[in-house]
């Protein structure tokens, strides 16, 4: 198996048998429900209290980090910001499905998974059932954290792989583990909950980089499959990152955020939650004035959405000093409704967090392509994700008032050129071409990372 890191290395900027037999038969319902199922109009909800402590032994450590409660059965759950004395709550938490804990830092990226001891050294749980109101204390240990006891906990039986013995799954290792680098060779993200694993197929490929994870002959994209995807609230959500060069080196970065909501569903807005890093000073444009962004996405027709009222909210931002994405940095979808803080019970999606992982990807800007007017041949220049060639790109021919005239097919990133038929554009005005690669679509029309060429004259 290929190293992950030799394909991308960000650098752009002991259980009770009685608790396995209920884990079991809740996993075989849980599998036999019909997916898109929602019987939210019966939810049982619950609130959890906590704490955390981290490795030195302070709470107050743990401030302004983030704490998130995820389904295994649907991949979404409720967060908050942990307080300066250290503690949260875990609201309208679903009672009924095994859920696990993560812990983001301030920076938004994906620090520590939760891990519960099984009877063999050798694997570790991470999802339990049981919402009593206070949780027992968690404490962070790195790339993991753990209950202080499993009173009102029933772990559910994942059994994920820790060779190592030591309580940490092994996700975790690797140049691109999540929370552990110690140059291992073991790149097996299988411990992962799927919205955080960017390698679902354990192959040693990036996901966004491949157009079937699941090897069944179908486009991922097509089928509505991935971590992108959910059964419940958002039919998906994504993120589209573009860093743009013009000519004389300047970057700017732009992203797009979308969440197509699931019909039926009485929501407002969309709100984004990230990095402050990477939302302050962001701006985007609202009737063609560039606007502080208020870190809502909108379904109004002129958001970069669709058509208004169609059920897909989206923003195009522009992000201040070109702030780039990190490898395992989270940004979460949160739909909310009027009257979604006064009523949750009668619809329990909204407050609900929708994961999107940025995957650890190592990005670098186009040089301007090269052209042979007597080949009519474009030179692509450069490499936008090192050493990986599994990507596409493309030449844009514009006029002289800067719109596009011609767009060339998609090209394999292993091809460096190609040639532009004679009607791509006049012998007569000034044109311009510029470069565009693109990583696989995981969402139809979305592709994570997007880097494009400074423009060269024709």
């Amino acid at each position: 198996m290929r190293k992950i890191q030799e394909l991308a290395g960000f650098s752009a900027s002991g259980v009770s048998l009685a608790g396995i037999a209920l884990a079991s038969v809740l996993g075989l319902a849980f599998a036999c429900s019909p997916k898109g199922s929602n019987d939210s109009n019966s939810a049982s909800l619950a609130d959890m209290a906590g704490s955390v402590k981290s490795r030195t032994g302070s709470q107050a450590d743990m401030a302004n980090w983030t704490v998130m409660s995820l389904e295994r059965q649907t991949n979404f759950g409720r967060s908050d910001l942990i307080s300066e004395s250290g503690t949260f709550m875990l609201t309208n938490v679903r009672s009924d499905r095994p859920r696990t804990i993560a812990l983001l830092s301030p920076d938004h990226l994906l620090r520590s998974v939760l891990s519960i001891p099984t009877s063999s050294l050798e694997f570790i749980n991470q999802y339990f059932l049981g919402t009593p109101s206070q949780l027992p204390p968690l404490f962070e240990r790195g790339p993991i954290m753990i209950f202080g006891s499993l009173e009102g906990i029933t772990p559910f039986d994942d059994r994920i792989k820790s060779d190592k013995k030591n309580g940490v799954p092994n996700a975790a290792y690797g140049d691109n583990g999540y929370g552990l680098i110690d140059n291992s060779s073991n790149v097996d993200l299988t411990g992962l909950p799927a919205v955080f694993n960017p390698d679902r197929n354990a192959n040693g490929k990036l996901d966004i980089f491949e157009t079937d994870v699941d090897s069944d002959g179908n486009g991922d994209a097509s089928q509505g499959t991935g971590p992108n995807y959910f059964s419940e609230g958002l039919d998906y959500a994504a993120v589209q990152y573009e860093l743009s060069t013009a000519t004389g080196g300047t970057s700017t970065a732009q992203v797009t955020f979308v969440a197509k909501v699931k019909a039926g569903l009485d929501v407002k807005d969309v709100k984004i939650h990230g990095s402050s890093t990477l939302t302050s000073g962001s701006t985007t444009l609202v009737d063609g004035n560039s606007t502080a962004w208020d870190l809502t996405l909108a379904d109004d027709g002129k958001s970069d959405d669709g058509v208004a009222a169609d059920g897909i909210f989206a923003r195009r931002v522009t992000l201040q000093n070109a702030t780039a994405l990190k490898g395992y940095e989270v940004i979460l979808f949160e739909p909310r409704r009027a009257d979604g803080a006064e009523n949750p019970g009668a619809q329990p999606i909204a407050g609900s967090k929708f994961i999107v992982t940025a995957p650890p990807v190592s990005l670098s800007a186009l040089s301007a392509p090269l052209w042979d007017p007597v080949t009519r041949t474009v030179n692509r220049v450069g490499s936008p994700f090192g050493t990986v060639t599994d990507y596409t790109w493309s030449v844009t021919v514009f006029d002289a008032n800067n719109r596009p005239v011609y767009s060339s097919a998609a090209i394999a990133g292993s091809e460096d050129t190609v040639v532009l038929p004679d009607n791509a554009f006049d012998t007569i005005g000034t044109f311009t071409a510029k470069v565009t690669a693109k990583c696989q679509e995981q969402v139809p029309g979305y592709s994570f990372f997007v880097v494009t060429s400074p423009k060269v004259s024709l």
